[in-house]
């Protein structure tokens, strides 16, 4: 999809325009980011974080790590007022080091005052850069969370990648199951690697499955940066609601190569959302929802090469002061219906 920066400019200011059903109330946002080489500035055993320390070709300092974490603290700060709502629920992390770069985040000035938690596992992935979720007590309770690694006979015995992180809560006290994920790349071009990924929709899907044998009614939500398309085999075969299918079709992405988008970070929902509620029930299920790319000017480059690209904090080794190479998506939930309103 060619790359059309009028439209991109244009939809700018319209994407984030959230029409719901007259009488509802808008509160529950969930989101994903990728922070691209969130790392904290220590060498680390057993990770390969020598780019980005202090002494590397980048010259990763003290200054620059925190100028990283204000900034993705701005990022979920701003997401959480979207359409009035106050904070996010749920946000899905990729490409974090560890929890020290978390810990750092939470204790943001910005955000610090919404008393956001997380869930993270180090995995085994050799660069360090692993998922994690992040949440607001008030929206979300969980239960049970585990790391699932996708290493097997097959795929990832010469080298580990990424584990997908389980995780089971009450989000506005309706029980779900989440998936936080940063699939294999596309390292070696898009046929070649397409297994891998495919294997990891696999191994979700077969858990889904597992759980739904027990849990018919079960609610699923699969995040992350899953390195295809939402018309890629690997997301087409989990039978899931893609709410972020049209925006891609409409030439939308999260992310920009060679001139043209990708939106590799969706969430997705299985089908139980959208079974209907009774009509003299009250309050309302988690059935209404918009999907958003989001993004500001401070986020997008102006200049140069990569104009109108997400701005990163750095375009090859030279500091660049922005964000990440991903912009963060979002489904924004309407929660109950106002009984008062006409």
């Amino acid at each position: 999809m060619k790359m059309n920066f009028t439209k991109i400019s244009f939809v700018l200011g319209l994407i984030f325009l959230v029409n719901f059903p007259k009488g509802y109330t808008q509160i529950s946002i969930v989101c994903f980011y990728n922070c691209e080489n969130f790392y904290d500035t220590v060498d680390q055993q057993n990770v390969i974080d020598e780019d980005f320390l202090p002494t590397s070709e980048r010259g990763y300092t003290q200054s620059i790590y925190n100028a990283k974490t204000k900034n993705i603290a701005t990022v979920i700060y701003k997401m959480g007022l979207l359409a009035n709502s106050n904070g996010i629920s749920l946000m899905g992390l990729a490409e974090i080091e560890n929890k020290m770069v978390l810990t750092k985040l939470m204790n943001e000035p910005i955000i610090k005052k919404y008393h956001y938690k997380y869930i993270h596992f180090d995995s085994k992935d050799p660069r360090g850069v692993d998922v994690a979720l992040i949440y607001n007590p008030v929206h979300f309770i969980p239960y049970q969370y585990k790391p699932i690694n996708l290493t097997n006979d097959k795929y990832f015995t010469k080298y580990a990648t990424r584990d997908i992180l389980f995780v089971k809560g009450l989000l506005e006290n309706e029980w779900v199951y989440i998936f936080v994920n940063h699939w294999p790349s596309r390292r070696g071009g898009l046929t070649s690697s397409q297994n891998k990924r495919i294997w990891a929709s696999t191994v979700c899907k077969n858990i889904m499955d597992s759980i739904v044998k027990e849990n018919a009614a079960a609610k699923f939500i699969l995040m992350g940066d899953f390195n295809d398309n939402p018309t890629n085999k690997s997301l087409k075969m989990l039978h899931m609601m893609n709410p972020f299918l049209t925006l891609f079709k409409n030439g939308y992405g999260s992310l920009a190569f060679n001139d043209n988008w990708n939106l590799f970070d969706q969430i997705l929902l299985s089908p139980n959302w959208m079974k209907s509620i009774k009509d003299n029930e009250e309050k309302f299920s988690l059935t209404n929802y918009k999907p958003v790319i989001y993004k500001n000017f401070t986020m997008i480059e102006k200049n140069g090469k990569y104009k109108g690209y997400p701005k990163r904090t750095y375009n090859g080794i030279e500091y660049n002061g922005g964000y990440s190479d991903h912009f963060p998506v979002a489904l924004i939930f309407t929660l109950k219906k106002d009984t008062n309103s006409p």
